[in-house]
């Protein structure tokens, strides 16, 4: 998490991921895939009401050839509850029916 990029509030308090998450992405040569496809972008998933503040909480960590089939990812907008949901659209082959139709 770059709390530069992915944290936004009233409070200067330091959210970072803990150190078991941090080393077990790293052992797994993991990566945050929205973070990765948009460096510079601010978007958050969640809104505390209680700390006035908005942080992108919800991630999609992955490695190695499940990133490369990634085709998409984009957070949408929440309509109803405090966190965005994330949309993944994967690359792939569209089924053909057996039939060959």
């Amino acid at each position: 998490m770059d709390y530069r990029k992915d944290y936004k509030g009233e409070k200067r308090e330091k959210k970072r991921l803990p150190k078991t998450c941090i080393e077990m992405f790293k052992e797994f040569n993991m990566t945050d895939v929205w973070r990765e496809r948009n460096l510079d972008k601010q978007q958050y998933t969640f809104y505390s009401n209680p700390h006035k503040s908005w942080s992108r909480i919800d991630m999609a960590w992955m490695g190695g050839e499940l990133t490369e089939e990634v085709e998409n990812i984009e957070i949408l907008p929440n309509y109803w509850a405090d966190h965005n949901p994330i949309k993944i659209t994967w690359k792939g082959k569209k089924k053909q029916n057996p039939g060959g139709h």
